[in-house]
């Protein structure tokens, strides 16, 4: 937040509590209690230090005090406004990049997948999705000069670099935790090249009425079908998964 609020307002608008990752708030008890009015309209923003693991397990843990529980929970790493935002090609850019960029998403990672096997192992498996919104580097402007259009910021080899460490450590995660029972991995990448994409309002609702079929289905990705990256707009199909026991 405040970056992530068209995204959370989308998730709610598909029927979700929404947990979302917010900045150190000053006001003490007063901060408290706003978390406590944003989690009635279904979005509550809660405290995460990137650079710290403490602050990713209580990401989770502030989830499960509003909500009872964690069923999901959706890793975006949105290139486009990295790429919007970033300042000049510096050793402190690379140092950001690398510490508020890489080790973040992968630490929270590996809190989820933790207290999903601890919770969803007997249940339904917990979703965890990586969802990265893609935007044109450097690189590809020289290989496609149109892409200097003015749309789309152009990511530099920094946020280039942490875009792919992201989709290759979600890639690998994919595998490793494809059959276990206690947590399906799904990859989801586009560019707002298509209108679903350009929109974070309907990129959440698609992505939110495709994980509730999901789970009125019953079914879990395969190993090899977790590794498929999926296009927003995608319609659910079955015939990518199998079925499970329903929570």
């Amino acid at each position: 937040m405040p970056a992530g609020s068209k995204f959370a307002d989308g998730l709610v608008l598909s029927g979700r509590n929404v947990a979302v990752s917010g900045p150190e708030q000053e006001g003490g008890e007063d901060s408290d209690i706003s978390r406590q009015i944003n989690a009635v309209s279904g979005v509550s923003v809660i405290e995460w230090h990137r650079t710290s693991p403490v602050s990713s397990r209580s990401l989770i843990l502030g989830t499960e005090t509003f909500f009872d529980k964690m069923d999901e929970a959706v890793l975006y790493f949105d290139e486009e406004w990295y790429a919007s935002t970033e300042g000049a090609l510096t050793m402190e850019e690379c140092l950001r990049g690398s510490d508020e960029l890489i080790f973040p998403y992968q630490c929270l990672t590996l809190e989820i997948l933790s207290r999903f096997e601890k919770k969803n192992s007997t249940g339904m498996p917990g979703n965890l999705v990586f969802l990265l919104k893609e935007s044109p580097c450097i690189a590809d402007t020289l290989r496609s000069p149109a892409m200097r259009n003015g749309v789309s910021a152009i990511a530099s080899p920094v946020i280039a670099a942490a875009a792919a460490a992201f989709a290759a450590f979600a890639e690998n995660i994919a595998v490793q935790y494809g059959n276990q029972p206690f947590v399906n991995v799904l990859l989801v990448r586009g560019d707002r090249s298509t209108d679903i994409v350009a929109s974070d309002v309907e990129l959440a609702k698609w992505l939110g009425g495709y994980l509730q079929a999901l789970e009125d289905n019953g079914m879990k990705a395969s190993a090899k079908k977790s590794l498929a990256w999926l296009k927003p707009g995608t319609k659910f199909s079955s015939g990518t998964f199998f079925p499970f026991g329903k929570r």
